[in-house]
């Protein structure tokens, strides 16, 4: 997945929902359906929302081994909260080495 894909996809999820809900995106071993209810539950959207905007394209990144890139890409944003940019900042860091270019 090259550079322009990975944000495409980031914008898509949403930089902030990428992050904040990073760990449940990651978890490969819950289905698309069980996190796309909780996030739905958790923003206040459709289940069809979550699902087609924020899980599936999230996953695409994930498993294409580009959860760095992206990390990386939202830590250098200057309109996101301090604490989004500074979570991100810290899951790239955790992602160096761990098969995530």
């Amino acid at each position: 997945m090259d550079e322009s894909r990975v944000k495409t996809y980031v914008e898509m999820v949403g930089k902030e929902t990428f992050v904040t809900f990073y760990e449940q995106l990651a978890d490969l071993g819950q289905s698309e359906q069980v996190v796309a209810e909780f996030i739905a539950s958790e923003l206040g959207c459709t289940y069809e929302n979550a699902l087609g905007f924020r899980v599936k394209p999230a996953r695409r990144i994930i498993q294409a081994g580009q959860s760095r890139a992206a990390m990386l890409l939202i830590s250098d944003s200057t309109r996101l909260p301090r604490h989004i940019v500074e979570s991100a900042a810290r899951i790239a860091q955790s992602l160096q080495g761990a098969g995530n270019p």
